[in-house]
């Protein structure tokens, strides 16, 4: 099996997004539990808020060890949008950053969708309680 395609498989799956730098979990979920799917073949897609978006996907090795580059096309509400993004795991959760071409950017976690429950948690800002990565 070619390397990248072993890099690949332990990201392949469907992922919930649980927490991002600048949007709360309200508006992660505003049109569904927000996720994202790596599929084979180098291919995904991921939703949350009204963003949602086809990824075409890269596995490569980075110094925090496997971790898929991406790009994106797709809507932001009724607006064309575009742009990359990368993750990595860390601890069986998927870490990463998520940008818009000229426009914001954002980290983002992710659990595995089977190990979620998919209902709301408490947000770490709103709480007060800041996590630490």
């Amino acid at each position: 099996m070619p390397s990248d395609a072993i890099g690949r498989s332990a990201f392949l799956g469907k992922w919930r997004i649980v927490e991002m730098e600048l949007w709360d979990r309200d508006y992660i979920d505003l049109e569904g539990p927000g996720h994202v799917i790596f599929e084979r073949g180098r291919h995904g897609r991921f939703q949350f808020g009204a963003v949602e978006g086809d990824l075409d996907y890269r596995a490569s090795v980075s110094p925090e060890g496997q971790r898929i580059e991406f790009t994106w096309e797709g809507r932001n509400d009724a607006d064309p949008a575009c742009g990359r993004g990368w993750a990595t795991l860390k601890e069986g959760e998927l870490y990463g950053y998520l940008y818009f071409h000229r426009g914001d950017e954002s980290w983002f976690r992710a659990t595995e969708w089977s190990r979620s429950n998919n209902t709301v948690v408490p947000d770490a800002r709103k709480s007060g309680v800041r996590r630490s990565r």
